[in-house]
């Protein structure tokens, strides 16, 4: 078993290797990118068993489109079942300490999180993407899932995006060159993004540590609460360069190799509301919770109890939504009251908005909204907002006000 993180050598040489084979147009391509991506995954896992457990749990979804009739009938059965078992093998260890169950297994699948999104897509996705013409044999989809560029912390990859990129300019032969300049910016994004992440990030979890850690020692509660804010400047600040950072890495990376990785930070931290923020934050996530967990439980609740009522049918499904994509994020229950908190500031902004452009009207509403002190007040509350909020993230906050 190897540690697979940015820093270890593994994937540096990973990172150094793909572009000489990637960019070279031949039969064996995404064959040798396979062989590449099983090293990475078999390497990293910890025992045959848990090989074997994601072996299963990642063929299953590509069986089931390949070999099921009448697919679209059973397409939720199989979602269902790639939830519970996502549930089970991550470990939600609250849920089952109140369901008085054991059933946890001793180790954790690497990129387990990533490729449920992944199989969601593409089971969901493949049976219109065969009538445009798709075609998809195990080895793409393979290659799809276990993509190492994004098997640590995303961006989340859509089968479609992936295919028409892989496969883009396969009509030609032998190298395909990159500019000089397109290689010197390629370069400098990996390099800004390790710097990114092992300095700027490094010196920042440092102080949210130490201050987190001081929490427990003061005795005057106001003195708790600005360290408290202290250690969420810090926390928040090395969320952002850390997981950008990362981004840089493996976005720079699959440039070199030829490979097209969707962006997935605009500068978040200058939203002016939480909307906004996750249009910005987190780009790919947003996007795949809209398709398949917004957008579904808006039509649903549209069409029955809310039909006359849109604003309260968005703002239902906006919470449900990020409640459940905090969830996603992590196993303990800081993940609950992260999710709570992010779909409570969803919903508060997306009411505000609809009650000012009521109140102002559309023509002093604009001018509202460009207003220069409106839109750096506003993006103070917001990030101040995030910055509490992101606490829970990594973080054992809700001890602190439990004990």
């Amino acid at each position: 078993m190897i540690e697979l993180s940015t820093k270890s050598l593994f994937f540096v040489l990973l990172l150094l290797l793909a572009p000489f084979v990637l960019r070279y147009r031949w039969k064996g391509r995404k064959t040798v990118f396979l062989i590449l991506n099983i090293a990475v995954i078999s390497l990293a896992a910890g025992s045959l068993m848990q090989l074997a457990i994601t072996a299963v749990w990642i063929l299953i979804p590509f069986l089931f489109v390949r070999f099921v009739k009448k697919q679209q009938k059973l397409q939720p059965v199989l979602i269902i079942w790639l939830i519970a078992s996502f549930v089970y093998l991550a470990g939600y260890g609250f849920l089952f300490s109140v369901l008085h169950l054991d059933l946890i297994l001793p180790f954790k699948i690497l990129g387990l999180s990533y490729f449920l999104f992944r199989e969601i897509d593409y089971v969901l996705q493949m049976p219109y993407l065969k009538e445009q013409g798709y075609a998809c044999d195990l080895t793409d989809y393979l290659n799809y899932v276990l993509s190492f560029y994004t098997l640590l912390a995303g961006p989340i990859l859509r089968y479609k995006a992936f295919a028409d990129d892989f496969h883009k300019d396969e009509d030609q032969k032998g190298y395909i060159p990159i500019a000089k300049q397109e290689l010197f910016t390629l370069i400098n994004r990996v390099v800004n993004g390790y710097f990114k992440v092992y300095v700027i990030s490094a010196i920042l979890d440092h102080y949210a540590r130490y201050w987190f850690d001081g929490l427990k020692s003061h005795s005057s509660m106001l003195h708790a609460i600005v360290a408290f804010c202290i250690f969420a400047f810090f926390n928040c600040w090395f969320i952002y360069f850390n997981f950008s950072g990362y981004c840089d890495i493996v976005i720079g990376a699959a440039g070199l190799a030829g490979l097209e990785i969707h962006e997935n930070f605009n500068r978040p931290y200058l939203s002016c509301n939480v909307i906004e923020f996750w249009n910005r934050h987190h780009i790919t996530l947003s996007e795949w919770i809209r398709d398949y967990i917004f957008m579904p439980s808006y039509k649903l609740l549209l069409s029955g109890p809310l039909a006359k009522a849109a604003v309260a049918a968005q703002a239902i499904a906006l919470f449900f939504t990020f409640f459940v994509a905090g969830i996603w994020h992590g196993t303990t229950i800081d993940y609950v009251m992260y999710g709570f908190f992010q779909g409570l500031g969803i919903v508060v902004s997306l009411l505000y908005r609809e009650k000012r452009k009521k109140l102002l009207g559309k023509q002093k509403n604009k001018a509202y909204e460009n207003n220069r002190a409106v839109i750096w007040i506003t993006r103070i509350m917001t990030w101040s907002y995030i910055s509490l909020t992101f606490s829970f993230t990594g973080y054992p906050v809700m001890p602190l006000f439990l004990r």
